[in-house]
């Protein structure tokens, strides 16, 4: 509801107009000319109006910046929610280097971090699981069934690279 009232606050104050006493150029600089005879008034009445809508306008500006923040946050949601991509976990080498694991869909990424990124081996996630599901995992916390199932990883390519 309080959307609602912001959108229409917002559009009455596209269309209310600026206000000009003279109609012409010659009555404008008719009204700029001093007359002696007539006493200053004070400008405390003009001061508060123009406060006023002031505040009314930075109210305004606020509102529909607050709006569209939140409908590109609504639109942005569907996005978030559709990644496909989950880290694993990994495992520190070094000064600026690690291991990692990445699941991306229904594979398994074991990627080399450093300088550069560099993908050391392909895993089925269904592998992986199998994998997790035979280890006793219980009673280990998730950073050695990382490294369990990274160990399992690297004899595998070994295995590979031997039969080369």
């Amino acid at each position: 509801m309080n959307k609602w009232w912001l959108i229409i606050l917002l559009v009455a104050g596209l269309f209310v107009p600026a206000t000009v006493e003279a109609a012409t150029v010659d009555q404008q600089f008719e009204q700029q000319q001093p007359d002696t005879k007539e006493e200053p008034v004070t400008s405390a009445v003009s001061s508060v109006g123009t406060a006023i809508k002031l505040i009314l306008s930075l109210v305004v500006v606020i509102g529909g910046f607050l709006v569209l923040v939140r409908w590109l946050n609504a639109r942005t949601q569907g996005v978030k929610s559709a990644q496909h991509l989950t880290h694993l976990g990994g495992v520190p080498l070094g000064k600026d280097r690690s291991v990692q694991l990445v699941k991306l869909g229904e594979q398994v990424y074991v990627l080399g971090v450093g300088d550069s990124i560099q993908l050391l081996d392909r895993i089925d996630a269904e592998a992986m699981d199998e994998a997790a599901l035979d280890a006793p995992t219980l009673n280990q916390s998730n950073s050695s069934a990382f490294l369990d199932t990274f160990k399992q990883q690297l004899a595998q390519i070994e295995e590979v690279r031997k039969k080369r």
